[in-house]
């Protein structure tokens, strides 16, 4: 892990990097949440960001390395004064142009968010993190894609 400071902006990074197995969800879930509550961050934000990070380092694991060991995946939070940031990279498929800007309703959703068991394999995650998140983008550069999710805070 790597802890950065960034003078020019008096924003703080943390970045993880682990291994493409879907057990290390929990790890890096709980170093994100560790370094949320660090920063003091509302218990509701904190759980949110969170699992924003589970559902997009799940389906990088899953979608960008078919859940095969051995890729690095790697996991930046920055935090400034206004904005908490979490970037999900792989160097492994690239994910179809389309596939952030697909609607779901809230209804489709609605019945899987009242129990955790449906909600983990509902590929419902775009929409939890669209919905949770001020901003979405990903993108693709020289091999890496980067899952990039931010929250005004």
């Amino acid at each position: 892990m790597e802890l950065e400071k960034q003078d020019s902006s008096q924003s703080q990074q943390l970045k993880i990097e682990v291994d493409s197995t879907l057990s290390n969800t929990v790890m890096a879930a709980v170093a994100v949440r560790g370094v949320c509550e660090w920063a003091r961050l509302a218990l509701d934000v904190v759980n949110h960001i969170e699992l924003c990070l589970v559902e997009a380092l799940n389906n990088t694991i899953e979608h960008a390395y078919n859940d095969e060991p051995g890729n690095t995946v790697e996991i930046i939070i920055k935090k400034s004064q206004s904005v908490i940031s979490l970037t999900v990279s792989d160097w492994g498929s690239v994910m179809p142009d389309d596939k952030l800007s697909v609607p779901v309703s809230e209804t489709e959703v609605a019945g899987e968010m009242e129990s955790v068991d449906n909600l983990k394999a509902s590929g419902r995650g775009l929409f939890i993190i669209r919905s949770l998140m001020s901003n979405v983008q990903y993108y693709s550069k020289n091999g890496k894609n980067s899952f990039y999710m931010e929250m005004t805070i």
